[in-house]
């Protein structure tokens, strides 16, 4: 059964299209047969069938929320809720897929999310009808690369007016997706005994966008100062399956940008790097704290707003009040270093020994969450520069976050750029940050 924790693989791709006339004709009766008659529905239809057949049998997750799928910029087919449960019900009714409807589970603090799966009868009417892969299957139009969400719980994505710089970046992504398609990437598995290599698994037709994040609600251009992350089916798998990752038939490696949040700002503010060793080595009253809760309080200090809050989700990040603790052997070990360290070292003087060691910019920390976002904006804007710098030369690389996974070949260009910290190269005499940083701290 599909949860967080072992997600479905594909999602409902509101993009896929299908020109092919015979194609089109066998939804249209099997429409008839549903007893679908509102446009709505028939879209729907439309859109769960091509989702189901390029699905290749696999399950696909699907929302059932009653609330809108998405702003008409990201829903090209114009497919409601309403519909779309409707069509999904229809479907199930008359055997044409397993669905398996989602819910919470309170005990173990899941949240189970509803997907769906062809049947042999669905795969009959695909045979029957001749469905078949080939140059009439496209997107509508071209899934949109530049994505905004609100700054609201339920994220959900919203409209915007574009700006040269979302144009320009949606640009830059094109040309990125253009590689990652032209390039073979796959999992592979290596018998350590005959040298002998199995595809475990594969990654095509991939569209990654920039997710940036809304906190000026009166003004209708995109915000590209907030958020940013560009996130990929690799994200989803551990480090250790990441060093299965070829590209083009070739072994990669993963580097990490060290402490890149507190270095970026360091060289932004300073034009160098921390100087002073390891940013996140810390010791208070003597006593050394452990390596991982410093980098962790110090996520935490640049998305809350005072050392009160910092505590607090410390505390929740490590001892959660849940009812089935089911995370994992390694995340329980770091919680009970947690609790010993709690023992000698309060984890407010923490806190305040992050501000004491990192004085030199201690107006990013306890901000508030807007300081937070903007922050991972600056740190997703140097990741993507690399990447295209990388993807003008042809050179695929792959991001996690603040690492990159490229052929072992480019390790040393890579590792020179990840030195530099190069800020995003776009040219606008408005969008110089240090001016943008300032005015932000003006406004909390």
């Amino acid at each position: 059964m599909a949860d967080k924790r072992q997600p479905p693989k594909y999602k409902l791709n509101l993009y896929l299209n299908n020109q092919n006339a015979d194609i089109n004709d066998s939804i249209v009766e099997l429409g008839k047969e549903l007893g679908l008659k509102r446009i709505k529905q028939k879209n729907a239809l439309k859109l769960l069938l091509f989702n189901l057949f390029y699905s290749r049998e696999e399950k696909i997750a699907v929302p059932r929320a009653k609330t809108s799928l998405a702003p008409r910029r990201y829903n090209p087919h114009n497919v409601g809720y309403s519909a779309l449960r409707t069509v999904l019900d229809v479907l199930s009714q008359y055997g044409y897929i397993e669905q398996d409807i989602g819910r919470r589970v309170f005990s173990d603090n899941l949240n189970i999310t509803t997907t769906i799966q062809s049947t042999l009868k669905l795969l009959e009417f695909f045979q029957k009808n001749c469905w078949h892969y080939s140059e009439s299957w496209s997107y509508k139009k071209a899934p949109e690369l530049v994505l905004l969400r609100s700054n609201t719980k339920n994220k959900k994505l919203i409209d915007y007016t574009d700006t040269a710089k979302s144009n320009w970046l949606r640009e830059e992504l094109t040309q990125y997706n253009e590689l990652l398609a032209d390039s073979e990437l796959f999992l592979v598995k290596e018998d350590k005994k005959t040298g002998e290599q199995d595809i475990i698994d594969f990654y095509e037709d991939l569209i990654l966008a920039r997710k940036f994040i809304q906190h000026n609600t009166s003004q209708s251009e995109i915000e590209t100062t907030y958020g940013g992350r560009m996130f990929a089916p690799w994200c989803n798998i551990s480090s250790k399956q990441r060093k299965m990752i070829t590209i083009n038939g070739e072994r990669t490696i993963e580097l990490d940008l060290e402490a890149s949040s507190i270095n970026m700002i360091y060289v932004m503010q300073t034009g160098k790097k921390y100087p002073l060793g390891d940013s996140y080595e810390l010791s208070v009253n003597g006593l050394k704290v452990p390596r991982n809760i410093v980098k962790q309080a110090t996520t935490i200090m640049f998305n809350t707003s005072n050392i009160q809050g910092a505590v607090a989700a410390l505390e929740e990040h490590y001892l959660p009040n849940v009812f089935n603790d089911n995370r994992s052997k390694k995340v329980i070990k770091k919680a009970e270093e947690y609790k010993r360290i709690k023992l000698t070292i309060k984890p407010g003087d923490i806190v305040r020994g992050i501000l004491d060691k990192h004085s030199v910019i201690k107006d990013y920390f306890l901000q508030g969450k807007k300081m937070g976002d903007y922050i991972s904006c600056l740190e997703s804007d140097r990741v993507f520069e690399i990447v295209r710098r990388f993807t003008k030369r042809g050179i695929p690389v792959l991001t996690v976050y603040d690492s990159f996974i490229i052929q072992e070949q480019y390790k040393d260009e890579l590792q020179e750029l990840m030195n530099e910290l190069p800020p995003l190269n776009y040219n606008n005499e408005n969008d110089d940050e240090n001016t943008h940083y300032w005015g932000l701290l003006s406004n909390t």
